[in-house]
């Protein structure tokens, strides 16, 4: 599946992923985007 992140977020999303995190916290990225069923991002500044 494509997510259409930038190099440097695919980055740190992988990383994410290959340490099994459930939630990544990012103002960045797209509120509430799933990743692979398993990574959650949460932008936490959003109300």
């Amino acid at each position: 599946m494509n997510y259409h992140l930038s190099f440097w977020d695919g980055l740190i999303v992988s990383s994410a992923l290959s340490g099994n995190a459930k939630i990544l916290y990012s103002e960045d990225m797209q509120d509430g985007l799933i990743v692979e069923h398993q990574l959650t991002i949460i932008n936490p500044f959003k109300i």
